[in-house]
């Protein structure tokens, strides 16, 4: 809303009040009396319904104040340290950076993986080259408008054949696992 400034001199008033201010009860009641209709019609609209119903939504929430709460959410209540609620600073077993040195305490001997490719099949290398080509060359086509449309076909079916081939050709992984040491724990 907008301040009423006033543009009058000094103390002067633009309207002054009857009797000297002290009939402005009077005044409001002779105002709500003349326009009783209208101010029914803005009581009942929507918007004095809805701004009602949010007024006793807000009044049924719990604010929070400074004051509500206690000391000793700002400070330590110097509590006995058997009484005293533990933070994650008071931890005091090992952390999993200390792996070493579990590892020692227990005398578990870890030995790393030892990943290893093995046979590669030939059909699986070349469904690889296929895929790996033909998404390199559909990239690339792009930087030749000429024959884009040509080079775009002939590379996407070699993306879509490499694809498809090493799509069918997966084992799947419960046909994978196989040994008495299996325990299906994958990384």
């Amino acid at each position: 809303m907008t301040d009423l400034n006033n543009s009058n001199g000094g103390d002067e008033r633009p309207n002054p009040t009857p009797n000297g201010g002290d009939d402005l009860d009077g005044a409001w009641a002779a105002f709500a009396e003349a326009h009783a209709d209208e101010l029914k019609d803005v009581e009942h609209s929507r918007s004095a319904r809805r701004f009602e119903r949010h007024a006793q939504r807000k009044e049924k929430e719990k604010l929070v104040s400074v004051n509500d709460l206690d000391n000793g959410v700002f400070t330590d209540d110097l509590k006995p340290l058997n009484q005293r609620i533990r933070g994650p600073r008071d931890n005091t077993s090992s952390s999993w950076l200390d792996a070493d040195d579990v590892m020692d305490r227990y005398g578990d001997d870890f030995t790393p993986p030892n990943p290893s490719i093995g046979p590669v099949k030939p059909a699986k290398l070349v469904f690889w080259i296929l895929l790996v080509a033909g998404i390199a060359g559909v990239i690339a086509s792009v930087f030749m408008p000429t024959l884009a449309a040509l080079l775009g076909t002939v590379f996407g079916a070699c993306a879509v054949i490499g694809g498809a081939g090493l799509i069918v050709q997966h084992k799947g992984h419960t046909q994978t696992r196989d040994g008495y040491t299996d325990d299906g724990a994958r990384v």
